[in-house]
């Protein structure tokens, strides 16, 4: 059986309707999805629609944080799905229908909706693979942590416009900063929201729009972040000095990888580091980063059967 043509990144306009958008991979993947998946260097449809697009599109961001709302099998209802994605209610009932319609989705008991094979493989491939990191890149944090005496943290973007902390080396000084796993914050918020709009060379208009959104503990003017985002681009990380937090300074670096898609971080006390010790824990953790995004790479281990 012949292969099919790839779908290439110039069968993308700049601007395309989310439903024509899905239609190309709904049909790609009909065709013909394994060969479809692998035929651009390892692109899965999330991280090709980063680089076929020049700009995003508002309701195919939407359309795919619905998706990865749904990636780990479970069925959710209106509401839910539009409070994991920081959606209104309106908006997402208007792509939930789109996406049912087009077979990405389907609607069952209780008025909840799942995803469709093959969608549902695809997701949960993707699923797997950064739990797979997550749980990959936990001894390093806790290495990191113990050694530089500071809660280092991962974090990923979830739904549309919210962070959230998915793994934590916690520190084993006598004093601490207190941070837990699956706590949330703004887009836009912390070292991490300044290393990720770096990392993605964001516009004005949308840094703007993420600077809005935080609730900053200490004043800061558009203008003074938007030169820390700038700063961040420079430098390689991204830094906070108790603005979000008060008294706690925090240095970010997002993973090298396609989508900027994880971040780590580590959180001092102000004033508890030099300058020159700053500076040296920033360096350390872009290594981090480094050695984490290289664990991507890395294939599992084999299972050892148990003598008998």
């Amino acid at each position: 059986m012949p292969r099919p043509a790839p779908v290439t990144a110039t069968t993308f306009p700049s601007r395309m309707p989310m439903l024509h958008l899905l239609k190309l991979l709904a049909d790609g993947l009909r065709r013909g999805g394994r060969y479809f998946k692998m035929a651009h260097c390892g692109f899965t449809p999330m991280k090709f629609m980063h680089r076929a697009m020049s700009s995003p599109v508002p309701s195919v961001v939407q359309a795919f944080a619905i998706m990865r709302a749904l990636a780990d099998g479970r069925a959710l209802t209106l509401s839910e799905v539009a409070q994991s994605c920081g959606i209104s209610p309106s908006s997402c009932l208007g792509l939930l229908r789109t996406l049912v319609g087009e077979g990405v989705l389907s609607l069952g008991e209780g008025k909840r909706y799942a995803l469709s094979p093959p969608w549902s493989e695809i997701a949960a491939s993707d699923l797997d693979r950064s739990t797979r990191l997550v749980a990959r890149a936990r001894p390093l944090l806790e290495r990191a942590a113990r050694s530089w005496h500071a809660p280092i943290g991962l974090w990923r973007v979830t739904g549309r416009d919210r962070l959230q902390l998915v793994a934590l080396g916690q520190s084993v000084a006598a004093t601490r900063i207190h941070m837990e796993e699956g706590q949330r914050q703004p887009i836009g918020s912390g070292a991490v929201g300044r290393a990720r709009a770096a990392a993605q060379r964001v516009g004005r208009e949308e840094l703007a729009r993420r600077f809005a959104a935080v609730r900053w503990q200490r004043a800061v003017a558009f203008e003074d972040y938007a030169a820390q985002v700038a700063a961040a681009v420079a430098q390689g990380y991204g830094v906070d000095d108790g603005l979000s937090y008060a008294g706690i300074s925090s240095i970010a670096v997002c993973l090298p990888d396609e989508a900027q898609s994880l971040c780590v971080s580590a959180s001092v006390f102000a004033g508890s580091r030099s300058e020159a010790e700053f500076a040296d824990l920033a360096a350390a953790l872009v290594a981090l980063a480094a050695e984490i995004a290289a664990l991507d790479h890395k294939p599992s281990p084999p299972s050892r059967k148990a003598r008998a």
